[in-house]
């Protein structure tokens, strides 16, 4: 026989008895709390139904309150469980260049009060060389067979991202001079530790009176925890980049310039068409925030353009420039497969110059570049308490990216409007363009747009394309003072899976490089397997993030140079690339049409 409800009212054969004094009335269903039930007790006509009905009150209320109570404890141990179950995070690591025997301390938080493990450069401590271990600091005397390499915090939870720390012995010494004549050598760096974005001075001889293809490298850690803070080879290493304003001046003894994006501490050398220098150990201090380097991709890609449609009355010569897959922090290991026909120039700025003579009617001209590349999937981490609020030691380069130009007019008055609603009374750079970011996302939906190249147009019209919403954001970042450029390039699928043209952003702060931005990926889900991350919240994620499937042709617009005073120069608005020519017509050719013939994975690997 069911038990029955000790809080549902009496049966309909036994009304309460609203004539006895003192009776309570009936409450209606929805009037809850403890006033309510008591008010639901019936009055009781016979002295055993009133003892055995309070009897199963009495009951059901004693279950019901260890009920509650074990609800409430589960609760509590699953909320601190999740609390409890974050892995560690490491900080930072004292000393970041040391060597065996030396006691290193790292903080950070969530390393529990029961001891892990400490990796160094894969080797773990044995038990007698941790002299301390807390929630938030661990001090460990460094193995005798540690490298150089990255250190990880392990618990139960999980492990931590690495830090890196060089081993002493490793660090290369000064040689006493070049090793043949000619070569370019290094005598001092000047300072010897220094953040992202600050200035240094490198001192020697034999670099060449000018700079030209010549390049200073850097240490630069990636892939799956590779440390290449002592590595010779240059695919390995972090150039800095002419694109990124990275170099001040080049002489034959001397060469300023700024610690570059993706930087950090380890060997530095310099490469010139005579070979190249010796290494010098440089530290990059750290700054206001971190990026890492993950998930490397190789993949191999073929694209290029058609010439056809062609109406020529005589001699002509029809030039192209196309670019090339450009290194960066999170692309590298470029190698060129094909290219055809030969180029002019093989690398002027990032891009390649082609050279078409005398086309004729019905003549159909290809272009075609085949590159293999790495990409890794890049992340940052930004302490916005750090961030600097002014460019004082990049000022050159907040200048050239705050200021408008053909692509992005940030100088618009409806764009420095929307700039400064969006921004609000914010004066942090990175928190700007956070809240940029939110405000347009909020604006904005993907739809056609006639690929609009005019952000106030796109702002007016409240949609667009990847092209819209990276003008669009760029221009509101420059008019509000924080350096910004557009990216162009493709999100690249699988071997035989579809590829997509494809721009998005990126904005520069001081200590930490450039961050990436893709505004269009951030609103939309387009279909090419992305993000890499799958759990990962879109919006949130390609702020700041970005992943490997992304292939850069261009970080701002490639300046090149015109070949001829009288030729007919065209930028076209739907080449993948941002060039301030693609081609150049000179002598009797009076029309053609040029088709991007788009991006073709031919290899994943």
């Amino acid at each position: 026989m069911p038990m029955d409800d000790p809080f549902a009212p009496p049966p309909p054969d036994r009304p309460p008895d609203e004539s006895r004094p003192g009776a309570p009335s009936a409450v209606p269903p929805e009037r809850t709390g403890p006033a309510a039930i008591a008010a639901a007790i019936p009055p009781v006509r016979e002295e055993g139904e009133a003892e055995a009905w309070t009897l199963r009150r009495i009951v059901h209320a004693k279950a019901f309150i260890p009920t509650v109570i074990v609800v409430g404890l589960v609760l509590i141990v699953l909320l601190s469980s999740r609390l409890a179950g974050r892995p560690p995070v490491v900080d930072a690591i004292t000393p970041t260049a040391g060597k065996p025997g030396e006691v290193m301390i790292i903080t950070g938080r969530w390393f529990g009060r029961e001891r892990g493990e400490v990796r160094i450069a894969g080797i773990s401590p044995t038990s007698s060389d941790y002299s301390e271990w807390s929630d938030t600091r661990i001090s460990v005397t460094i193995p005798e067979e540690a490298g150089s390499g990255l250190v990880h915090v392990v618990t139960s939870n999980g492990a931590s991202r690495g830090l890196l720390f060089i081993n002493g012995d490793e660090i290369p010494v000064v040689a006493s001079g070049p090793g043949k004549a000619g070569e370019p050598y290094v005598t001092a760096i000047e300072p010897l530790a220094a953040k992202v974005s600050d200035t240094i001075t490198i001192s020697g001889m034999n670099f060449g009176l000018e700079k030209g293809a010549s390049e200073v490298y850097f240490a630069w850690t990636g892939g799956a925890g590779t440390a290449t803070a002592v590595s010779s080879d240059l695919g390995q290493l972090a150039p800095a980049r002419d694109y990124n304003l990275d170099y001040q001046s080049w002489s034959d003894r001397e060469i300023v310039l700024r610690v570059p994006d993706g930087a950090a501490s380890g060997n530095v050398l310099v490469t010139t068409d005579k070979g190249r220098s010796n290494s010098v150990y440089f530290e990059t201090l750290a700054g206001a925030g971190l990026k890492f380097f993950s998930r490397p991709r190789t993949t191999t890609v073929q694209y290029g353009v058609s010439v056809h449609d062609v109406a020529a009355s005589g001699g002509n010569t029809l030039f192209l420039w196309l670019p090339r897959v450009i290194q960066t922090p999170e692309q590298r290991k470029i190698q060129l497969v094909r290219q055809a026909p030969e180029p002019v120039v093989g690398d002027h700025n990032n891009v390649a110059l082609f050279r078409l003579e005398n086309l004729v009617r019905g003549d159909r001209e290809e272009v075609v570049f085949s590159f293999m590349y790495e990409r890794y999937q890049v992340e940052t981490q930004v302490t916005a308490t750090k961030v600097p609020l002014t460019y004082a030691a990049t000022a050159d380069l907040a200048a050239r990216f705050t200021a408008a130009d053909a692509l992005v007019p940030s100088t618009a008055p409806e764009i420095v409007k929307a700039a400064s609603t969006a921004a609000g009374a914010e004066k942090n750079p990175y928190l700007k363009a956070r809240r940029i970011y939110e405000w347009m996302l909020n604006q904005m939906s993907r739809g056609p747009s006639g690929r609009a190249t005019n952000a106030v147009a796109v702002l007016k019209a409240k949609r667009g394309d990847a092209f819209a919403y990276s003008t669009l954001f760029c221009a509101l970042l420059r008019a509000a003072k924080v350096p910004a450029r557009m990216v162009a390039g493709a999100l690249v699928g699988d071997t035989g899976q579809r590829t997509l043209p494809h721009y998005w952003d990126e904005f520069y702060i001081e200590t930490v490089g450039w961050i990436p931005v893709d505004p269009l990926l951030g609103d939309e889900d387009l279909d090419v397997g992305l993000p890499a991350d799958p759990e990962a919240d879109r919006r949130k994620f390609y702020f700041g993030n970005l992943d490997n499937r992304h292939l850069t042709f261009s970080k701002g617009i490639d300046e090149v140079s015109r070949m001829s005073p009288d030729g007919q120069a065209v930028r076209r608005a739907d080449f993948p690339w941002l060039a301030s020519v693609h081609e150049e017509a000179v002598g009797a050719l009076t029309s053609w049409t040029t088709t991007f013939d788009g991006v073709e994975v031919t290899g994943v690997y």
